[in-house]
């Protein structure tokens, strides 16, 4: 069985581990890609994506260009990804440019036409800033109900931010994009396929990293674009230390590769709110682990249900991913390098 999926990206050194895992997994029909600002400009992420995708042997997959970060909303945003990614998003790694150019729609447009034209199939796996999938909500309301799944690497939930002391980057570089799509896609039942949407914040993330086993294993491994792959992984060794986590936190890469093993993630089914108010905690992804825990008691059913309305939970529910199988994780990723 394979999965098609439309991905969302600001490629950086984190993106381009998803994208040629997208590109090369035998499990993916990696239908199209939306570059967009985040990780760097627009201009460099749409250039870094094909260079990426150019590496892996994929040079036929579409790719759009999102409007970059001026569509984006407000955020509390003192500084950005060069910290950790340099200036160009992949650490000074110079990977070929292809000769060909992006699709002539708009990223937002791309998102609503393939999910118009294949309803109830694709899979959307979202690991940037949201504002392109905001924009596609803005076209079409009805965009989730025509997307079979939905995955998004995003927010922290009993984790600290990346972003600030609450805030992951991706939901915090534009909180108002972050919460349209959280609510949009979160109404129970919305989705084609019928399952609820998957978040993986930082709680899975910082838990389903790679240690110097699968750096090194990615030298002269049977994928094509292996070369690339090692040179990012290795590009942002060093810099690991400054995330939490025992090894390289591959953040998207572990979200995309929910698609198709969801078991390598540790899920809690939750409420989910994006914080847009501007204060301390502007940009905080917050789960609201109560329901649960009322729902689980054993009181009477009639009791429950008052107290739940009482409580005002969110009405977007997600499956969140708090933790992760970092071995299966690892496992997965040696296996893959090896062409198994």
């Amino acid at each position: 069985m394979t999965h098609p999926v439309v991905l969302v990206v600001d490629t950086g050194t984190d993106d381009a581990g998803a994208l040629i895992w997208a590109a090369t997994s035998p499990e993916i029909e990696l239908v199209a890609v939306v570059a967009d600002w985040g990780n760097t400009h627009v201009d460099k992420t749409v250039a870094n994506t094909l260079a990426v995708l150019h590496a892996a042997g994929r040079d036929e997959v579409p790719v759009y260009r999102g409007a970059g970060k001026a569509a984006g909303g407000a955020n509390p945003a003192r500084f950005d990804a060069g910290i950790v990614m340099g200036e160009d998003g992949l650490n000074g790694v110079v990977l070929l440019q292809p000769d060909r150019g992006v699709g002539t729609t708009s990223g937002e447009q791309a998102l609503v036409d393939l999910a118009t034209s294949r309803p109830g199939e694709l899979t959307l796996v979202a690991v940037s800033p949201f504002t392109p999938v905001a924009a596609a909500l803005a076209i079409d309301p009805e965009l989730p109900s025509k997307y079979k799944s939905v995955v998004l690497m995003g927010g922290a939930i009993a984790e600290g931010g990346n972003l600030g002391a609450v805030a992951e980057a991706n939901v915090g570089n534009d909180p108002v994009a972050a919460a349209a799509v959280i609510d949009a896609f979160g109404v129970p039942g919305v989705l084609a396929g019928g399952a609820p949407p998957m978040l993986v914040p930082l709680d899975a993330t910082h838990v389903g990293t790679i240690t110097r086993a699968e750096v090194d294993a990615s030298v002269g491994a049977a994928i094509v674009g292996a070369g690339a792959l090692h040179e990012i992984w290795e590009a942002c060794w060093d810099l690991s230390s400054l995330e939490m986590g025992d090894g390289l936190p591959v953040h998207d890469l572990l979200a995309a590769w929910c698609v198709v093993d969801p078991d390598v993630c540790l899920w809690e089914s939750m409420p989910v709110a994006v914080d847009t108010a501007g204060g301390a905690a502007w940009g905080m992804t917050v789960g609201d682990r109560r329901l649960a825990m009322v729902e689980a008691s054993d009181m009477p059913i009639d009791r429950k249900a008052a107290i739940i309305e009482m409580m005002g939970f969110a009405e977007a529910r997600w499956s969140v991913a708090m933790s992760a199988d970092v071995e299966r994780f690892r496992s997965g990723i040696r296996s893959w390098l090896a062409g198994e």
